[in-house]
């Protein structure tokens, strides 16, 4: 599947607002993308995304699922077991290459101090939560790509990104949602396990499947290690004033879509949270690990809608599309005979003067005017060569801003000599 890379820089500390700066935990961080925009075009179940003042929004890890270190319910915070919850959060912090940091001896979370700040990376997402946080693989560094590309995701590429490290460290549980792709899904997996069969991270302490947990209270919940999604119900159900799991089954089923979490079980069967729980007295156990389970949101779409999403297209004040390329010429050497049409949409003229055609991998100027409705189809030089299976194709501005971006997959491709349209 093809998730669209977004470049950016990652923060964790306001220098001027500290104390109103992030909290920075095992799973989530926040990110400046070097073109909003691109987060603004995912795709997204209801909520738009956040951006405060600076441009800076939210990016919930794929597939990983840290233990909370702080989380709030009716305004009581609870943690799970806090020194292995912050090992999760100095263990990726480091990993991201922020050097040394200071916190608030008055406010723990919150960062005083940081040695290197921003960190440079970027992001392959498939869309936005529920919340309007970008799902996201997160990388450090520079990716050779345009900005906005659409990458076609293999498992060997996973490897490199925040989330495996996590999971593959120990330092997180795996939480698999119905929209990863299965291919990529059965890869973290695999870290997921080396994890566990190796006592890393966390995991060292973690109690086995058949003795389960004995929990007779917050105190005792707090200082556990558990998969965090089930920790999230629980804290709620104690503050209820619950002393034991005797009513955890019925409290869990009565709300469907905020405790008794729809799920695709191991047996292909698709049940709730409540069917791979065994809970009674003080004593809880898990009847299948959580790796293996598949969440399954409220507002999941069939796959077969889902599979098809494409990002929004842009929009430039100076109306400019992309309205076709012949990718496979029927001319050979290809270069040269690959071509990309334009389209004035606009009412006025525009005017090319430092612009720039690219694909995923390079790019070439572009020269001229396109006269309002008028087209202008370009000649691709040797700097850009289109992809006879998956490419994106990307008219900058002349200040690298988005113009117009298109992608196509072996799906949308015709016959020899014939052009794709947009």
């Amino acid at each position: 599947m093809a998730y669209t890379l977004i470049k950016g820089n990652f923060h964790i500390h306001y220098p001027d607002i500290p104390l109103s700066g992030p909290e920075p935990d095992g799973d989530t961080i926040k990110f400046q993308p070097d073109n909003p925009q691109l987060i603004e075009r995912l795709p997204r179940p209801n909520r738009a995304p956040g951006f405060n003042l600076a441009g800076i929004t939210s990016i919930r890890f794929e597939g990983v699922d840290a233990l909370e270190t702080h989380f709030e319910v009716e305004d009581i915070e609870y943690h799970q077991h806090l020194p292995l919850a912050l090992a999760a959060r100095d263990a990726l912090m480091a990993r991201l290459g922020f050097g040394t940091i200071k916190y608030f001896d008055t406010h723990p979370f919150k960062v005083e101090s940081v040695e290197r700040h921003p960190v440079r990376g970027y992001i392959l997402s498939l869309g936005l939560d529920t919340y309007g946080r970008s799902v996201a693989f997160v990388y450090t560094g520079e990716h050779p790509a345009i900005d906005g590309s659409r990458i076609f995701m293999q498992p060997h590429m996973l490897d490199a990104s925040l989330n495996a490290y996590m999971l593959r460290e120990g330092h997180a549980y795996g939480a698999f949602y119905l929209g990863l792709p299965p291919e990529l899904r059965e890869h973290l997996r695999a870290d997921v396990r080396h994890a566990r069969e190796n006592r890393l991270g966390f995991w060292a302490h973690a109690p086995s499947m058949s003795t389960g947990l004995h929990i007779d209270g917050i105190d005792a919940l707090q200082n556990s290690v558990m998969w965090p999604k089930l920790f999230r119900r629980i804290a709620p159900y104690f503050q209820a004033g619950h002393i034991n799991f005797d009513a955890f089954d019925p409290w869990l089923r009565e709300d469907t879509r905020h405790r008794d979490d729809r799920l695709l079980l191991p047996t292909l069967e698709v049940g709730n949270l409540h069917d791979m729980i065994r809970a009674e007295g003080t004593t809880l156990r898990l009847m299948f690990a959580p790796e293996d389970v598949v969440m399954v949101p409220d507002d999941y779409i069939l796959p077969a809608t889902v599979a098809g999403v494409q990002p929004s297209r842009p929009r430039h004040p100076s109306g400019i599309r992309i309205i076709a390329a012949l990718i496979n010429p029927v001319e050979q050497p290809e270069h040269h005979h690959e071509t990309v049409t334009l389209l004035n949409t606009s009412n006025t003229d525009a005017d090319l003067g430092h612009w720039h055609i690219a694909d995923a991998r390079g790019r070439q100027t572009l020269l001229g005017r396109i006269a309002r409705g008028e087209t202008l189809r370009v000649p691709l030089s040797y700097a850009v060569k289109l992809n006879n299976d998956r490419d994106t194709i990307t008219v900058l501005d002349a200040d690298d801003r988005i113009v117009d971006q298109v992608s196509y997959e072996p799906k949308d491709l015709l016959e020899e000599g014939v052009s794709v349209t947009f």
